[in-house]
């Protein structure tokens, strides 16, 4: 078993420096960039906005894994088409590496299940924290880009894993409801002390002006209320599509790849890499603080 492991490890490494070489995109990091997807309120999309936006990233030739902290609500697997009975508490156990717990996806992008198993960590004594981060540094060899779909609303266990993040991608729609939730989740945020740099999606848009306006306003209050700053990467249109892509449990941009709203989010996937923040503390430093916002 402990000689499938090493192999089943040795060839992941392998497979992500091959693609990392081989990428368009190139950056001299050697930290992953850790990105916190979240939004204010349930049924904005964001799950499947954040799996759709690692395959974006993967066709730019980017090594992505998405972590699924959605407790008791996760469903990035239902969308990939894939699952994994292991979360990162199996990490304690003594036949389990990094790689056991981890599932490979369409176009190469890893999934790993949070679960209940992220929360529980803060029940851990030191030494059980220290074995769990040194196994995870390991991530920061096998993905440029992190994303961490949590659950939705501004809870202490949602909250964490913004503040914790180096980077934070907002997802609502333009309905008023939707952004009055973002708003709120903006303010929590702040409250927290977050140091994130924040970025702003708008889903499921009838029309380009729609989607702008939205993210202008909530941009502006922002701004003149809170003194926060943050960013627009787009909008992504509403897509009926998509329903039939869940079904199917094949994400949209590989079931339905020429749809205009597959375009958007290949738009915001370069975007998000031309814009890259400087502030990247890895894997690493995102679990250390999210274990001090936790104990």
């Amino acid at each position: 078993m402990m000689w499938d492991q090493a192999e089943k490890l040795r060839k992941m490494v392998q497979s992500s420096s091959e693609k990392k070489s081989s990428s368009v995109i190139k950056a001299n990091r050697t930290n992953a960039r850790v990105i916190t997807v979240t939004s204010g309120k349930g049924g904005v999309g964001k799950t499947n906005f954040t799996v759709n936006l690692a395959l974006a990233l993967a066709k730019l030739g980017q090594r992505v894994l998405i972590i699924d902290a959605d407790l008791g609500m996760g469903n990035v697997d239902v969308i990939l088409g894939c699952s994994t009975p292991y979360n990162i508490l199996h990490l304690l156990e003594g036949g389990f590496s990094l790689i056991d717990i981890i599932t490979e996806g369409p176009l190469g992008i890893k999934f790993m299940s949070g679960g209940s198993g992220i929360y529980n960590l803060a029940n851990l004594d030191d030494s059980q924290l220290t074995r769990i981060i040194n196994k995870i540094t390991l991530l920061d060899d096998l993905a440029d880009i992190i994303l961490i779909d949590t659950g939705a609303g501004i809870s202490k266990s949602v909250m964490n894993f913004v503040v914790a993040a180096d980077e934070v991608i907002i997802v609502t729609t333009p309905e008023p409801t939707a952004i009055t939730d973002a708003y709120a989740m903006v303010k929590t945020y702040v409250s927290h002390s977050g140091t994130a740099v924040l970025k702003l999606v708008i889903n499921r848009v009838m029309e380009p002006d729609e989607g702008n306006i939205a993210a202008d306003k909530l941009i502006k209050v922002a701004l003149k209320f809170l003194g926060l700053t943050i960013s627009s990467l787009g909008f992504v249109y509403e897509d009926s599509n998509l329903v039939r892509a869940v079904k199917k449990q094949t994400p949209l941009l590989l079931a339905f790849p020429n749809t205009a709203s597959a375009r958007c989010i290949e738009q915001i996937a370069n975007r998000l890499l031309d814009r890259a923040s400087s502030k990247t503390t890895g894997v690493k430093g995102f679990f250390n603080k999210l274990l001090g916002l936790m104990r």
